[in-house]
């Protein structure tokens, strides 16, 4: 099982695990969460007819881009590692967690928790994905450091091993 099947896989249950979870996105409205793989998406400019003609007329439709994509998980491939020929491949992934709070009393850092709560309780009862792919521990998760509100950050580490390639030896 390659990395790249890994990292698809992941993301395809992280939007079953966190389906009924709805949270802000930077217009103010509930949405569920966005599951990327690797990165971000590339703003895209809008088409001119799509661009409000006071925008065209103020010289500000250079600004109009796809809305931001809050909230959102990048399910990122960090590193890898074949210790034998034999041997199952260990694979770590970085899990990104970016929300939309707009709330006065800051407790988006909260929102980031439950996620990463609902993320391990998933891998806490079942430590096998899709028959393929072993949680493996410590688990690590983090939350930002400095003020950016309204929006919070905050990830996990997750380390998998993937089922193991037997060596075929043709004389035998």
């Amino acid at each position: 099982m390659t990395a790249a099947f890994l990292q698809s896989e992941l993301a395809d249950e992280l939007k079953k695990i966190l389906s009924d979870f709805r949270l802000k996105n930077s217009q103010g409205e509930r949405t569920s969460i966005n599951i990327f793989e690797q990165l971000l998406p590339m703003p895209e400019h809008l088409d001119q007819g799509e661009i409000a003609p006071e925008l065209l007329e103020n010289g500000l439709a250079d600004e109009q881009t796809t809305p931001d994509p809050y909230p959102y998980i990048i399910v990122r491939l960090d590193e890898g590692e074949f210790e034998e020929v034999d041997s199952a491949q260990k694979v770590n992934l970085s899990l990104l967690i970016g929300i939309y709070e707009p709330d006065y009393t800051k407790q988006g850092h909260k929102d980031i928790l439950n996620i990463i709560a609902k993320i391990y309780e998933r891998f806490a009862k079942c430590p096998i994905l899709n028959g393929k792919y072993t949680i493996q521990y410590p688990i690590l998760w983090v939350l930002q450091e400095e003020e950016s509100y309204p929006f919070y950050f905050g990830g996990m580490t997750l380390g998998f091993e993937t089922a193991m390639i037997r060596r075929e030896d043709p004389y035998s």
